[in-house]
């Protein structure tokens, strides 16, 4: 049988940029592929029916702009080959995505990852089954059903994501309510970003606020 193949879009050394462990280095691997949207701009109207990121994703995932087809083994000497690219060390913790992860990470991809001491984190909208990881980031996107019953932080995109109908999946203190980026790019002030400070505000005793910090930063 032939080692199975992982259609990736990208890898790469950055800061997660969201959430409890923001600004932390991790390496990303941005798997290609969604149950949402294709990531052709045609295909939105009908992509937002599906889950309402479809209306207003801006990450590229498609496999056609990306790197191709990988085993196991190759990702994992990607991530950790090149001293002059990654820094000296391992770096802890690779950070899942897409996409939609859960559409192709397995059991023997994250035993892979964890034989070179990688920690794996994972970020999906939580309709799919996943294997045992150490970090889940669930970012519903209704009306696409989760099926995950528990997360390690829930991360909810206002004004589309009501974080009262997802705060039962994590623990208090780690439900961040997330401002939608309207296009540009959160680099200016946005009304979203009022919003989410008044609702983190009236419910302060179980949500945080998150911003995409590497768009603020410029980086990936």
């Amino acid at each position: 049988m032939s080692p199975k193949l992982y259609a990736i879009h990208s890898v790469f050394h950055t800061l997660q940029g969201e959430g409890v462990w923001a600004g932390t280095p991790a390496v990303f691997v941005r798997f290609a592929g969604c149950n949402v949207w294709s990531g052709r701009e045609q295909d939105r109207t009908t992509a937002a029916k599906v889950g309402v990121c479809g209306a207003w994703c801006d990450t590229e995932f498609r496999l056609d702009q990306g790197v191709g087809r990988m085993r196991g083994d190759e990702l994992v000497e990607v991530i950790t080959r090149d001293a002059l690219d990654w820094g000296e060390d391992i770096a802890p913790i690779v950070v899942c995505t897409g996409g939609e992860p859960a559409l192709q990470l397995d059991a023997a991809l994250v035993d892979a990852f964890r034989s070179v001491g990688l920690k794996v984190h994972v970020e999906t909208n939580g309709s799919l089954e996943l294997p045992e990881v150490d970090w889940i980031t669930l970012s519903p996107k209704p009306p696409l059903p989760v099926k995950l019953a528990r997360a390690d932080e829930v991360k909810c995109i206002l004004p589309d994501v009501d974080p009262e109908d997802w705060k039962h999946l994590a623990p208090e203190g780690r439900v961040f309510v997330q401002p939608r980026d309207d296009g540009q790019g959160l680099v200016v002030r946005s009304q979203r970003w009022d919003e989410c400070v008044d609702y983190v505000k009236a419910n302060a005793s179980w949500c945080r606020l998150s911003l995409q910090t590497h768009k603020l930063l410029g980086i990936e």
